[in-house]
């Protein structure tokens, strides 16, 4: 009887041995499942959501893009109607029967042109000159204009419009309109009117891009023409001699020379350490570059929004998919 109690308790010991062996097998067959099939969801949704950030990211920078270069494009062409008006506006000046008045002496007839336009804030003055570059200013002061570029334009027919200028009589920083004046179909004479510096200024001062963002005008070489802020303007200031002068404006110096370039395109640069975007455009009557500026991230934060939300969004499907599997694999095994 000692000997089959003996017998039965060890079948007993041994049964209970495997049991325990099989539980902690199962245990440990669970947990390489469950951790094989996190790792395989765990990499199959951060490569689907970096390639889904990736995507929307060049979304939203090709629509940023594109919406900047429209935008440029609009302010070049608005600024294009605004100085075809004007320059309509001094030809209707320049069929003015005083010039053409041979009984009106020449250093009179600014003078009666300019009391006609006294109300327009914008004109500081007019000039008139006769073909051999001679001639005087609304004030009455004598000026020779013979070597002035803007002479030698209009008095071979052409429209002409200064980069901003210093002009000796008015001693102010102004832009130069000229004109020929005709008498039949000859060139008898040429007008030339002294407009404020703030006169583009004025019309590209609401435009914004973004919150921050605001649009400027460039001369051929980079001096400001227009800007919200008129001390730049006054001041002639030249962006590309500025940037060669400071190392950190390097990616600022070679957007700026890209733009000047006569094209119409969009680029990145880092100012002041913020990453900016912005997009230029060419006037057509002038040469000069229109530039729309503002924060990269004002106009890409809408990427950024939905990497956050991808990021949660993923960690919680996660959470939720591992922890399916792991109650179904309980189940399973």
């Amino acid at each position: 009887m000692g000997r089959y109690r003996t017998i039965y308790t060890e079948n007993q010991n041994g049964d209970g041995y495997e049991a325990e062996k099989n539980k902690t097998e199962k245990i440990r067959l669970r947990r390489k499942l469950i951790a094989g099939v996190s790792c395989m969801l765990i990499i199959g949704i951060a490569v689907q959501s970096r390639f889904a950030v990736k995507a929307v990211k060049r979304m939203v920078r090709e629509q940023a893009e594109t919406a900047l270069v429209d935008k440029a494009e609009a302010v070049a062409d608005m600024l294009d109607k605004e100085t075809a008006a004007f320059f309509q506006y001094a030809e209707m000046l320049a069929h003015s029967p005083a010039f053409t008045d041979r009984s009106i002496p020449n250093s009179k007839k600014a003078k009666i042109v300019y009391e006609q336009i006294a109300f327009n804030d914008a004109i500081r003055g007019i000039v008139f000159c006769g073909m051999d570059g001679h001639g005087f200013i609304n004030s009455g002061e004598r000026v020779s204009a013979l070597n002035e570029e803007w002479f030698r334009a209009a008095a071979s027919g052409k429209h002409f419009v200064s980069e901003l200028t210093v002009f000796s009589s008015i001693n102010t920083v102004s832009f130069i309109f000229a004109v020929p004046i005709y008498m039949g179909d000859k060139i008898a004479g040429v007008l030339s009117m002294i407009v404020s510096s703030d006169f583009f200024s004025k019309k590209i001062k609401p435009i914004t891009a973004g919150h921050t963002g605001y649009c400027s005008v460039l001369g051929s070489t980079g001096i400001i023409i227009a800007d919200r802020d008129q001390h730049f303007v006054e001041n002639k200031y030249n962006i590309i001699s500025e940037a060669a002068a400071d190392e950190s404006l390097a990616s600022f110096k070679v957007f700026i020379e890209t733009a000047l370039t006569g094209q119409t395109g969009v680029g990145y640069y880092t100012f002041m350490d913020l990453p900016c975007i912005a997009a230029y455009s060419t006037m057509q009557t002038t040469g000069w570059t229109v530039v729309l500026n503002a924060p990269e991230l004002e106009l890409t934060g809408a990427a950024k929004k939905f990497t956050s939300m991808v990021v949660v969004t993923s960690v919680l499907f996660l959470v939720v998919a591992i922890t399916i599997v792991g109650v179904a694999i309980r189940k399973i095994i």
